[in-house]
């Protein structure tokens, strides 16, 4: 069936802004968990799951989370407002998109405002049909609920929808939701994401058109 829909994760995949999520962790495991040995990879990882998912993981007591998903957003906002990018290729590719009459949708798990402002400020936003962000799901990645939001929002059908991402938790939330998958090469999570056997696998955005 001909692809109707595509659907984009945010962080990673259409924004550059991967090394900067990661500067944020440590200034917030280093304010919070000073003791606490966080490796590379196990930094990377947080990069597919919420705040609240990687911070709990570490502290059960609720307040303390809470303080540090605050810390957490103030740092990387500083760090985002400097040097926000989008991947190379993004907008042209989405306006390709566009014109072939596609809906193109986003599925993050940030926070609505936050992820809107972030695309307003690459030049992205009106490029965007929909969005199924933090605030919309109650399972994030790798459960598939934000996928058949989506699809749901779209009116869209699995076979002709597919989802791009930059970590193992968005292969595995839309192979459960029965849609196609792409992973983007300049991941950290490549090899964790070819682990799942992605349908597509991309250098660039703009190679997206060989698959549409």
């Amino acid at each position: 069936m001909k692809l109707k829909t595509i659907l984009f994760d945010l962080d990673g995949t259409l924004l550059q802004s991967t090394e900067m999520i990661i500067e944020a962790f440590k200034m917030t495991f280093k304010a919070y968990c000073p003791n606490e040995e966080v490796t590379e990879d196990t930094y990377s990882s947080f990069l597919g799951q919420t705040l609240f998912q990687t911070f709990e993981s570490y502290i059960k007591d609720e307040k303390v989370v809470s303080d540090m998903v605050a810390f957490y957003r103030k740092a990387s906002d500083a760090l985002m407002e400097e040097d926000l990018k989008a991947y190379p290729g993004a907008r042209e590719t989405l306006l390709m998109f566009k014109k072939k009459g596609l809906d193109v949708g986003i599925v993050t798990s940030k926070m609505r405002g936050i992820a809107s402002t972030h695309l307003k400020r690459i030049g992205l936003d009106d490029l965007i049909d929909g969005m199924i962000s933090f605030e919309d799901v109650t399972n994030h990645k790798p459960d598939p609920e934000p996928i058949l939001k989506a699809l749901a929002l779209f009116k869209a059908k699995p076979a002709s929808t597919i989802y791009v991402g930059d970590h193992e938790n968005d292969i595995i939330a839309a192979k459960k939701a029965g849609v196609m998958t792409c992973a983007v090469t300049y991941s950290r999570r490549l090899s964790q994401m070819l682990a799942y056997n992605p349908d597509f696998v991309i250098d660039e955005l703009i190679n997206l058109k060989d698959i549409v």
